[in-house]
Parts: C-alpha cells; structure tokens; sequence
C-alpha cells in the first residue's frame, strides 16, 4: 500500500498545486490583457457596432429586461440587440429588440438546438455583411437569458484586441442550496479559465456573455467537420466549449477577463442536475466523436474532469486513512493541515471576490458540502445517460 500512500498524500495535497495555478492565472492576465492592450493601440482598429445577441425559447419577459439593462451603459460603441428565436415561437412580437431573428423550421447544419440557432444567425450576419446591411468591423456580444454582461466586462473586451474573450461568472442568489452548488462555478473561473483560457490553451467556456469579433464570427462556425469526418453526429450541448477551442485551433487570441458576468443559478436541485447532466455529455460527445484535435481532448478529459476524480481519491483516503489502510508519510503530515487550510481559504476568497465576504464566509463553511453536491449532481447525470438533446431549464 507504499504507493496508495503517496498518492493520497499528492491529492491531498494538490491544493497548493491550485493555488500555484490561480496566483498564474493572475500574472498570465495582467500580461495578456497588457499585451492585448497594447497591440489594440497600434492596430488602430475601430469598432462599428456591438451587436448583443440573445438565443432563447420564448423567454420574452427575461429577454427584455436584460437588453434593456444593457441598452442603459452608455457603452462607447452603438449597440445593436437581437433576439435569436424558433419558428414555433408564439411571442415573436413581444421581444423588444432592434432585430428578432426567426430561425426557420426547415435550416439545416452540423449542429441542433441552441448551436444551430446560433449558427443560423451568423450565416446571417455575415449575407447581412456582404449586401452592406452591417458594417464588417463588428463585435458579436454572445450572451443566455439567464445572464447580464457587466459594462466593465463588455468595456474590457472591446478595450483589449482579442478575438475571443470570456468573462467570469457571478451567481445571483436564488435560493442556499442551488446558490452553493454554485460557488463552484467562482472557484474553477478563478483558477482554471483564467490560467488556460490566458495562456491560449483555453478549458472551458460559456455562452453567458463571449465576445467575438467579426473576424471569428465570419471564418468560425459551428459546423463539427473541421476536425472529425463522423457524418452521424451534431453538436448538440457545450457548443460554447467546442468554438472557443475551435477558433484557438484556428489560430485566434483568447482572453478570460476577471470582469464579472452575473448569472441566475438553477432555481431547483432537479434543475441543476439537468444542467450538469447536459454539460457532462456535452463534453463526453466532444471527446468520443472526436470533434476537436487530441491535443484539445486530452486537455479538456484530463483537466477538465480533474475534480471528479481527485473528489473521488481524495474522500476515499479519509475512511482508509482512518482505519490504517493508508497512511500518510510523518513529515508530510502537517503540510497535509496546512494543504486543507489553503484549500479553504482559496475558496473563500474566489467566492468572496464575486459575492462579498458574507458568501466567502459561507463557502468556506460548506466547503465540503458544496462539493459533495456538485460531484453528486455530475454523477447522477452520468449515470442518467445521455440525454441526446438540449434540455432547457426553467428560467424564472
């Protein structure tokens, strides 16, 4: 058991390896977004309009009050908003927008539900392009129903020169339990998508609010058969994933900015299991249709389903260690004390950092809890299979 030994040690005390990749990711933005900056400054590159996209089925009411919170930042470039929605939509009058986009029963792609709605608009936009209907010097503002872009996000991202850039996520409190399951969202923004997506190798993403220049939004589809020749699948769910790595592959910047983007979290525990049981086989269809190159796989396979696994080893040495099966090396001991305290006080300070020191108390608090739900909801939607479409939650 020499070799369990130390292998539950290392997890146990990984901690310090997260908190060597969030003090990175910190240094890795200032110096991108400097960087970014700067390359912004000498292009000249003069942006024409934002246009603020939103794909939705029939969420009028919430539609409507994020683009007008949005239309009132006084942003320094014109803004432009859409509603993308289905042909069955009974509320196609009831959206206030500059452009209601109806996605025709009959258009087909390599993509279905939400990613070929958001395919079938920017087939659009660029016919819009090319007649002269809309300006080429464009950002695509991409953003969900359920989610407000800050103006210091949106300011940023037209500031830096990126072609693709992210934003950090900010749980709006619902409810205690669905609000903690998302502390986790604080946690893996604050170290792994600023340190991945800010290096260029980018993790995860999501479609709460990304920016796109008109650049990637004319040479980057949705369509899967860049990289695979598998005719039978679609891209169906973590189609936000797919394109950021898509267009990194593709030789575009990516740039996680530390700007919060404030989301509403699943109102219901079944609600959250439905959403992570849509992100889990999202992923695991990326990876067995081999939708991206290796390199991208293997990063989001191992990385990105690090803290299942390392949840797993990790609260499997508690029962072992208690009981002698394993044993944890004397001189690591107190670094193994020291490992859980930097655990949770990362934690409180990622949250705290999007919430207030109230959350960041509570996180650290049910630290465990939080985390043992969140492994449970990713499991049960596992083990409920593939839902082999995009399952929609409720918003409101």
């Amino acid at each position: 058991m020499a070799v369990f030994d130390y292998v539950i040690t290392a997890i146990w005390l990984s901690p310090f390896l997260y908190l060597g990749i969030f003090f990175l990711g910190k240094f890795y933005n200032y110096r991108h977004k400097n960087s970014l900056k700067k390359h912004k400054e000498q292009s000249g590159r003069k942006i024409d309009k934002v246009i603020f996209q939103i794909p939705t089925i029939g969420n009028f009411n919430l539609v409507n009050k994020i683009l007008e919170t949005v239309k009132n930042y006084n942003l320094p470039t014109p803004l432009e908003t859409w509603a993308v929605i289905e042909e069955g939509d009974v509320h196609k009058a009831d959206y206030v927008c500059d452009r209601v986009i109806v996605v025709p029963a009959g258009f087909e792609c390599e993509d279905l539900y939400k990613a070929r709605a958001l395919e079938y608009a920017r087939q659009l936009r660029q016919k819009m392009v090319a007649s002269g209907e809309l300006p080429s010097n464009y950002v695509l503002l991409q953003g969900d129903d359920d989610s407000v872009p800050t103006p210091e996000f949106i300011k940023e991202s037209l500031a830096v020169n990126a072609d693709v850039c992210i934003g950090s996520l900010t749980p709006e409190s619902k409810s205690v339990w669905t609000t903690i399951l998302e502390y986790e969202r604080c946690v893996t923004c604050g170290i792994f998508c600023n340190f991945f997506t800010n290096i260029e190798k980018p993790l995860w993403a999501h479609g709460e609010a990304t920016c796109l220049t008109s650049e990637v939004d004319k040479n980057v589809s949705y369509d899967i058969s860049t990289f695979t020749h598998n005719n039978h699948g679609k891209l169906i769910s973590s189609e936000d994933i797919f394109y950021i790595h898509k267009a990194s592959v593709m030789g575009y910047s990516v740039f996680n900015s530390e700007k919060h983007i404030a989301i509403s979290s699943p109102l219901t525990f079944a609600d959250t299991i439905r959403q992570r049981r849509r992100w889990v086989w999202g992923d695991l269809r990326i990876l067995s249709q081999k939708m991206l190159p290796l390199n991208n796989r293997l990063r989001l396979s191992i990385i990105g389903f690090s803290g299942m696994w390392l949840y797993s080893f990790a609260m499997l040495g508690l029962p072992l260690n208690f009981f002698g099966f394993v044993s944890v090396p004397a001189v690591l001991v107190p670094f193994c004390y020291l490992s859980l305290a930097v655990w949770l006080g990362s934690r409180a300070y990622l949250i705290g950092e999007h919430l207030g020191w109230k959350h960041a108390l509570l996180g650290a608090l049910t630290s465990y809890i939080t985390v043992t739900l969140s492994f449970a909801t990713l499991v049960i939607g596992f083990l409920k299979g593939d839902p082999k479409k995009f399952e929609v939650i409720k918003k409101e």
